[in-house]
């Protein structure tokens, strides 16, 4: 969310008493496990895969950085990168925790009318999952349904845990009962939860949609319920109906169990992805709160990001048909594209999880999940199965198919066994394999991205935070190059920010020698920038200011004589400056030369010696 917008109706001061209220390490220890280390808190980090300690909390200065990721920020930062909410959605979570009275925004008319829309939709499915559940557990009428879940080896705290339901045989058994509550049969209708028979003139009327059926409800993560997916008794079609898509409920953006899974998921580190219902109800009871489900529908973009807030790996589980297999292809394509780890795990011998469960039992299963295949491994295997490679044309269209995928992969070493995997299973050398994908990958247009800093080498032990060299600034080979930003420059402006930081009166100096457009790294020019405009660090930025931001804070400065500490930064750069611009002419003086124009060059190099005189 734009910082402007979340200012018109969350003040500064606010935020900035939410932040100081709120105890950092308390926070972040429901997701990192820290220890104690003189002023700071250490623990493995939640941002990347690593042995060894690197990620700090800071309490004196309310910042966490991690050494090994490059990662930082305030607790606000962080609950946006772990949780995937918004700067506004974490400043109300904190101020709920801790008890700090946030300011009502002013809402339009359409927003209060949304509001009590959304509220209403929130009431009728409580209702509405109240009355399936009642009739589940205790109701005569239920009794269908207490057969097919007892037979399916549900027991009765697993149907209250995933708040499971039964819809009577009855067209209007839930429009009696909402009527009775004050629901009308039309609002039923535009929820989702009742259809209409025809034209009021014609007879009209309403009927319930779920009849007959065991009742999945969808749980939100508050464990709200949101929708429904009901699964008939016998042989009648269609066999599964879900609640349709409404203005405050779509199947896309939503998995089924993660309710209970999201905690469940980071505990192993990894989502056990399935297809069904009764797969989630089955996996969660055998031992496995990671298990979840998509609604019905193909995987989507969104679904992969929801996983994405809690893991970076996914373990496919879809089932043995040809229906399933295409499935996790295609889910494993969505997924690989939003940046995750993807295995697959094959159960012989059954059709879903829910039977490999109750055939083999937990021992088995758990050999199947220490057994999975790679994504590519598996598109492979399945490649080859449909179509065994015969010639050297059929196996070079094989590794042309295959190469997308592992060019996607950003480690070296996971993307040489890939390579070595293809030359081993199709009888090539390996330097063919890289040959050919390499080719491919060249063909290919490359996205652009800001890549602001190289990360080859580490430059110091310690001081240097970021651990970079001399590196350019550059949006790959879609435009050109910006100039090189020296690891000088770059220290140097780093202490001028830590100075302004401690005593922001050196503020009308800097600009009077200096101006306001004079960093060559972008982070620390948007650092002074909110300085210069608010006088104060900035609460919410973009995530590279605040981890840039935070280990600036970290760095450890000898500011003792912050005086001439500051004419020796300004000193640095105003002659960075003058070289930068004696560079400018001597590019401009070979062009003259190259063009022809002897009494042109003769002119500027006058003036290079000029500039350079004056420099010593």
């Amino acid at each position: 969310m734009d910082n402007r917008l979340h200012q018109q109706f969350m003040p500064e001061e606010v935020i900035e008493e939410v932040r100081s209220r709120t105890d950092i390490v308390e926070v972040i220890s429901e997701y990192v496990s820290l220890q104690r280390k003189g002023k700071n808190y250490l623990g493995l980090c939640p941002f990347h895969s690593e042995k060894t300690p690197s990620f700090t909390v800071t309490p004196e200065k309310q910042i966490f950085y991690c050494f090994g990721c490059n990662t930082g920020g305030n607790v606000f930062s962080f609950l946006m990168k772990r949780e995937n909410w918004s700067f506004v959605e974490s400043v109300q979570n904190l101020a709920s925790r801790y008890g700090v009275s946030l300011p009502e925004k002013e809402l339009s008319p359409r927003e209060r009318e949304e509001n009590r829309r959304r509220r209403r939709f929130e009431e009728i499915h409580e209702l509405a999952a109240n009355y399936f559940h009642e009739l589940l557990l205790n109701a005569p009428e239920g009794e269908p349904g207490r057969r097919y879940f007892t037979k399916r080896g549900v027991d009765p705290d697993t149907m209250k845990g995933f708040r499971l339901g039964y819809a009577p045989e009855r067209w209007d058994g839930l429009l009696n009962y909402m009527q009775e509550r004050g629901i009308q049969p039309h609002e039923l209708a535009e929820n989702g939860l009742a259809l209409e028979r025809g034209a009021p003139d014609k007879g009209g009327g309403y009927y319930d949609r779920f009849r007959n059926r065991v009742l999945f409800s969808i749980l939100d993560r508050r464990s709200h319920t949101i929708g429904f997916g009901g699964r008939v008794l016998d042989d009648s079609l269609p066999k599964y109906l879900n609640s349709p898509e409404t203005a405050f409920f779509n199947k896309g953006h939503h998995l089924y169990g993660m309710h209970r899974a999201h905690q469940g998921i980071r505990e192993k580190g990894f989502a056990l992805l399935v297809e069904g219902y009764m797969d989630v109800i089955a996996l969660q009871k055998a031992g496995y709160p990671n298990a979840v489900a998509s609604l019905g529908t193909a995987l989507t973009r969104d679904q992969a990001k929801l996983l994405r807030r809690y893991t970076e790996r996914v373990v496919l589980l879809y089932d043995s048909d040809a229906a399933g297999i295409q499935a996790a292809l295609r889910g494993g394509e969505i997924l690989r594209n939003a940046g995750m780890r993807l295995d697959i795990a094959t159960l012989t011998g059954a059709k879903d999880p829910d039977e490999f469960l109750k055939c083999y039992g937990v021992e088995n299963f758990e050999k199947a999940l220490s057994q999975v295949l790679s994504y590519v491994e598996f598109k492979y295997r399945t490649m080859v199965k449909e179509a065994p490679p015969q010639s050297i044309q059929e196996k070079a269209e094989l590794v042309v198919k295959l190469a997308p995928d592992i060019v996607k992969v950003n480690s070296p070493i996971e993307r040489e066994g890939y390579e070595r995997f293809l030359s081993l299973e199709l009888g090539l050398t390996l330097e063919a394999v890289q040959r050919e994908i390499a080719r491919l990958e060249n063909k290919k247009p490359k996205n652009e991205y800001l890549q602001e800093y190289s990360h080859q080498k580490q430059v110091s032990s310690g001081k240097n935070r970021d651990n970079i060299k001399d590196a350019t600034i550059c949006k790959g080979d879609a435009v050109s190059p910006a100039p090189t930003v020296y690891l000088g420059v770059y220290r140097t402006e780093r202490m001028l920010l830590r100075l302004l930081i401690e005593d922001i009166s050196y503020l009308p100096r800097i600009r009077a020698e200096l101006g306001e457009s004079f960093w060559k790294v972008p982070a620390h020019q948007q650092i002074f920038d909110y300085l210069n405009q608010e006088g104060r660090l900035p609460v919410h930025s973009e995530e590279m200011v605040q981890s840039r931001l935070a280990s600036l804070l970290l760095e450890e400065f000898d500011i003792s004589q912050s005086e001439r500490l500051l004419e020796d930064c300004i000193k640095g750069i105003l002659s960075t400056q003058a070289e930068e611009k004696v560079e400018d002419l001597q590019a401009r003086m070979a062009a003259l030369e190259k063009s022809g124009d002897m009494a042109g060059a003769m002119a500027l190099l006058k003036e290079i010696g000029e500039r350079l005189k004056r420099g010593k």
